[in-house]
C-alpha cells in the first residue's frame, strides 16, 4: 500500500484525535503503548525511563494530533518515528549529564555520539522486524537468533530452499535500512506541525507489559556463506522500503 493511500483506520483515528476525542487517545494507547514502551527501552536500557518517554509520547500525540499527516505513511510508522526522535533525545541528555559528572573521565563526544547512534539503529532494526510480514520474519529469527542456515531453515518452515533464500534475500534487504537512518543530531528538532497544546486526559500511568526484548543490534554472520544468494539475483525493494522511518 502506498503513501497515498493510508489505511481507512489511521485517517479516522487522527481525525478523531483532531476532534478531541479522549476515547480515541485510549484506543491508540491500548494498540501502540507496547510498541512505543519497547522502541523507547531499546534506546534507553531503563524501565523506569521508557515508562516515563511512553507517557511523554502520547501525551504529545493528544497534545499535537495534526503533527500527523496521513499522507506521508502509516501511523504506526509516525509514531514509531517519534517515539525514536523522543528517545534518542533523552539519551543524549542522559549521556551529557553524566559526562558534566565524571569530569575529566567522562567518555569522549565522539563516543557518546557513537553509542547514541548504536541505540537508535537497534531501535530501528527492532521495528523492521517486527513490521515486516510473517513469513520474512520467521526466516530472519530462525536465520539470526537460532543461526540456521538456509537448507535448515527451509526445512523448519516447510518451503523450498530457493523460496527460504528468497525470504532472507528480502528480510535483510529491509533490516539493512536500518543503518541507512542516522539518530537525529544534537539540537534537531523534528519537523512537527504542531497546534497549540491542550489540556491531556488522564493516561495510565504504567504502560502494558512489552514483548520481551530481543537480543540487542542483531547483525548478519559475515563470516558465513548461507546468505549468498548466488551471481545474477537481485531483489525488488520490500515493503515498506523507502518509509520515513
Amino acid at each position: 500500500m502506498g503513501h497515498d493511500a493510508p489505511p481507512r483506520w489511521d485517517r479516522r483515528m487522527q481525525q478523531r484525535l483532531a476532534h478531541g476525542e479522549a476515547a480515541a487517545l485510549g484506543e491508540l494507547y491500548d494498540r501502540f503503548a507496547s510498541l512505543v514502551h519497547s522502541l523507547a527501552h531499546r534506546v534507553l536500557d531503563d524501565e523506569d525511563a521508557a515508562d516515563r518517554l511512553t507517557r511523554e509520547v502520547f501525551t504529545y500525540i493528544w497534545e499535537h494530533p495534526d503533527a500527523y499527516d496521513p499522507k506521508q505513511g502509516p501511523l504506526r510508522s509516525w509514531i514509531a518515528g517519534v517515539t525514536r526522535h523522543q528517545a534518542v533525545q533523552r539519551l543524549r541528555q542522559t549521556e551529557s549529564a553524566s559526562a558534566r559528572d565524571y569530569g575529566d573521565g567522562a567518555p569522549a563526544p565522539a563516543e557518546i555520539e557513537q553509542k547514541i547512534r548504536e541505540a537508535s539503529t537497534a531501535a530501528r532494526a527492532d521495528y523492521i522486524v517486527t513490521s515486516m510480514p510473517a513469513p520474512l520474519r520467521a526466516a530472519l529469527e530462525l536465520a539470526y537468533f537460532q543461526r540456521r542456515d538456509y537448507r535448515q531453515t527451509a526445512a523448519d518452515l516447510g518451503v523450498t530452499e530457493d523460496e527460504a533464500r528468497r525470504r532472507l534475500r528480502l528480510g535483510l534487504q529491509l533490516l539493512s535500512t536500518a543503518h541507512h537512518h542516522q539518530a537525529p543530531p544534537p539540537g534537531h528538532r523534528a519537523p512537527y506541525t504542531a497546534r497549540g497544546p491542550r489540556s491531556s486526559p488522564t493516561t495510565p500511568a504504567t504502560p502494558p507489559a512489552p514483548a520481551p526484548h530481543p537480543p540487542r543490534g542483531p547483525r548478519p554472520p559475515h563470516d558465513q556463506h548461507t546468505w549468498h544468494t548466488g551471481p545474477g539475483t537481485s531483489a525488488p525493494p520490500g515493503p515498506g522500503h523507502g518509509r520515513s522511518w
